[in-house]
């Protein structure tokens, strides 16, 4: 799921540069397809389609390493990446599962911090890369990305917000049905009976995110199906009672 590619300056890992068939036209109408940049200037895209570098990452490459310099951000196109920290014994936590048509590493442009987390691949990957000092150069020209860099970024503390008072005060059952619900909203713009959707990674990953162990996560699965909650079929979900789901997310019991 890549171009062929080659190798970019001044980034971060590993990844490489995409040749010309995807300079700077088709950039552009990426561009124009995602929230951060909704309602932006042609003038802008066009702009914006110059400074950013297409680049690539295999499966569990490492796009950007906890701690380095952070020189800018990234805006998924294709595949599956999560953010994590890891703590001085090793142990890994999941901050973040992005996908498609997401931006991440935003933060850090707008401060002298490193990377707060290591970002890697989960699959194959394809990126558009924004370097900082350009980036920001531009933002300050033009009010309308400003506004839409500010609302991307309220919606990522909603969901740290949202993630921490899952952990710390929800059941596994509450934190998977919240998932669950965001997740086909992700997906199809709504929440109904019937709509299904594909789990973007493996369950050992999902159920780290979750904060959980992958037997708790099965388990869990396992006694939402039996409840007629959901479906199950390997890695695709149904809903069947979304409202169930929407009282299990707020707390309450299946």
């Amino acid at each position: 799921m890549g171009a062929n590619f080659h190798l970019a300056q001044g980034v971060e890992e590993g990844g490489v540069e995409a040749k010309a068939k995807e300079e700077p036209g088709g950039k552009t109408q990426i561009l124009r397809k995602i929230y951060l940049f909704s309602g932006v200037s042609d003038a802008d895209l066009e702009v914006l389609a110059q400074m950013a570098v297409s680049r690539a990452f295999p499966r569990q490459d490492t796009i950007f390493r906890e701690g380095r310099e952070a020189l800018g951000f990234y805006l998924l196109i294709s595949g599956y990446v999560k953010l994590v920290k890891s703590s001085p014994d090793g142990k890994e936590y999941i901050l973040r599962l992005v996908g498609p048509g997401e931006s991440f590493a935003e933060a850090a442009v707008f401060s002298e911090a490193p990377y707060p987390a290591t970002a890697m691949a989960l699959e194959d990957c394809r990126t558009l890369f924004f370097p900082k000092a350009p980036f920001l150069r531009h933002l300050a020209a033009s009010p309308h990305l400003a506004r839409n860099m500010l609302a991307t970024l309220s919606r990522l503390n909603l969901h740290l917000t949202r993630q921490l008072e899952d952990l710390s005060l929800k059941e596994v059952s509450a934190r998977l049905a919240r998932y669950i619900l965001e997740r086909c909203q992700e997906t199809h713009g709504r929440i109904d009976p019937g709509l299904a959707f594909e789990l973007p990674t493996t369950k050992t990953h999902l159920a780290a995110y979750l904060g959980t162990i992958s037997e708790t996560l099965s388990r869990t699965l396992s006694r939402l199906k039996g409840e007629g909650v959901i479906e199950v079929d390997k890695g695709k979900i149904t809903i069947i009672a979304p409202g169930v789901l929407q009282n299990m997310a707020r707390g309450g019991k299946a």
